[in-house]
């Protein structure tokens, strides 16, 4: 694999260290390519500690076995019963999941079961992922014609961001043909960043009308475009469906880290996007509604495995109802 990725023949991967040589315009052009037509892409060299990410793992995983599998093990087992007896499980995620708040106020000490060090470890991690968000915000910015800081402004409501982690195990299951590790999703909000597992695969995205998987590659972050900064490009960077696969083998981790707008900003096209679409003739107007992020969060709980389509619609129709 190319070390900034073919996005015609192999899933887009970008060497960060790349951004600060000669070969700056070749790295950001397969970032923009992937934003524009993957919606997602994989960062290597992005500056984050690899020891910080082993413990973050060795941890993690730890954490699983001693604390949350035997709660999973009882779901698995009820999961499995009402499936094998014709039941239709595939409205329920095998996952075993929790949620560390950071931003605006943490929630990190307030978590039952994580011992002192997790919880130091988390929030040093969390610390790094934000600042890459942030980086990754401006270079987005640089390649859309933005001015720099123009996202994460954008974001900001009257308080900053919202930011946080979802934690997640994968375990084995023995029936992959009933159940769906997590369905199939846009994420709602801003850029998330995933660290996952090097050993075992099962995240696919959606291109072309094809499943493709995002390549375990070890200690690489993953990218991935929310439905927020699909609004705010006006359609030029897309959120994409994915979905994670059960697989009868292997506990797959995943640390997912949700760079958000703030509960009260307003969404809306950024101005400079909608006239360059004008001039290029792809839009003569902004063609994604405008809004508060707090209310498309709202109706996002309740349609969050359904198309992301009726959901601009949706918010188009308040905005004018209102």
């Amino acid at each position: 694999m190319a070390a900034t990725g073919s996005t015609t023949l192999s899933f887009p991967v970008i060497n960060m260290e790349m951004l600060e040589t000669e070969e700056k315009p070749a790295a950001m052009a397969v970032i923009h390519d992937a934003c524009e037509n993957w919606g997602f892409f994989e960062l290597l060299n992005h500056g984050i500690s690899h020891e910080l990410m082993d413990e973050v793992e060795r941890l993690t995983k730890a954490h699983y076995s001693s604390c949350r599998e035997p709660k999973f093990q009882e779901f698995a087992a009820r999961t499995l019963e009402a499936g094998e007896k014709g039941a239709d499980v595939k409205d329920v995620d095998w996952e075993s999941t929790f949620f560390v708040r950071h931003l605006p106020a943490s929630n990190i000490a307030d978590l039952p079961d994580l011992d002192d060090h997790y919880r130091q470890v988390m929030k040093q991690f969390a610390s790094e992922i934000q600042k890459l968000s942030e980086k990754l915000l401006d270079l987005l910015c640089e390649n859309l014609g933005l001015e720099k800081g123009y996202l994460k402004q954008a974001f900001a409501g009257s308080n900053g961001p919202t930011f946080g982690t979802k934690v997640s195990a994968y375990p084995p299951c023995p029936r992959p043909d009933l159940v769906d590790g997590l369905r199939a999703h846009t994420d709602a909000g801003g850029i998330i960043l995933l660290f996952q597992d090097d050993q075992v695969s099962g995240l696919q995205l959606l291109k072309d009308g094809e499943w493709v998987e995002v390549p375990p590659v070890r200690h690489a972050i993953v990218v991935n475009i929310g439905d927020q900064l699909e609004v705010i490009t006006n359609g030029r960077y897309k959120s994409v469906m994915h979905r994670v696969l059960t697989r009868p083998d292997g506990n797959r981790m995943s640390v997912a880290s949700f760079y958000n707008p703030g509960a009260d900003a307003v969404i809306f096209p950024a101005p400079a996007l909608v006239a360059a679409g004008a001039e290029e003739e792809r839009a003569g107007a902004a063609t994604y509604p405008k809004f508060v992020f707090e209310d498309y969060m709202n109706l996002y709980v309740r349609h969050k495995f359904e198309a992301k389509e009726p959901r601009f619609e949706a918010m188009k129709s308040a905005i004018a109802i209102a």
